[in-house]
């Protein structure tokens, strides 16, 4: 049995993949077109790991699934970032990818079949709620746009109160303006799908 690790993480994040805007995980439905492409960035306002302060900090994860998420096959990279420090550094790489007891990460783990690594690299985040932008190096370009009525053109704020959710339990739903992903083994762009800004809090041990 893997040793519980006490950790606390809280923050927002930014979620965005190529469904349709709402995603139909989020109501435990298959994705729009049959597939997966998309992940989570999140920046941690409060963290620790063990003894090892994780504040101001930010990392992603970013993936493909050939079906839905939930059936595995995942091909996973990381993205982490480049202030932390030797001690930051092995902290995150075993809260997301080797400490089967950290929720949420131990469930990306566990769907991975191709890992990717994790790749350490600037990021430069503008957060502005449902409009927040988020540069990653040269892999990352996102920016998070609200979703509009079709007929008025009027922005359509939308709040998913969701108690069991994993990622969050209250979700900012929106569109995007751009996102797009730029690596070795995962490329795509989905500008104009599903978007999402979230508080989260995790703590585990």
């Amino acid at each position: 049995m893997a040793e519980k690790i006490s950790y606390h993480l809280k923050g927002v994040l930014l979620a965005a993949c190529n469904c349709d805007w709402g995603c139909p995980c989020n109501f435990e439905a298959p994705p729009t077109k049959g597939f997966c492409e998309g992940g989570l960035l999140w920046h941690v306002q409060e963290g620790t790991y063990e003894q090892v302060t994780l504040h101001g900090l930010n990392f992603a994860w970013y993936c493909h699934a050939p079906g839905p998420l939930h059936l595995g096959n995942v091909t996973s990279l990381y993205l982490v970032d480049e202030r932390a420090t030797p001690a930051q550094r092995q902290a995150i790489e075993a809260l997301l990818t080797t400490n089967p007891t950290v929720m949420p990460f131990s469930v990306f783990t566990a769907l991975t079949s191709t890992m990717l690594g994790l790749r350490y690299v600037p990021f430069a985040l503008d957060l502005q709620g449902t409009q927040s932008r988020a540069k990653v190096g040269d892999t990352l370009d996102l920016q998070l746009a609200p979703m509009k009525n079709p007929v008025t053109g009027e922005e359509e704020p939308a709040t998913l109160l969701k108690p069991k959710g994993f990622t969050s339990q209250q979700q900012e739903l929106c569109a995007t303006a751009t996102f797009r992903l730029t690596s070795e083994g995962l490329s795509y762009d989905h500008s104009g799908k599903y978007g999402e800004f979230s508080p989260f809090e995790y703590q585990g041990a």
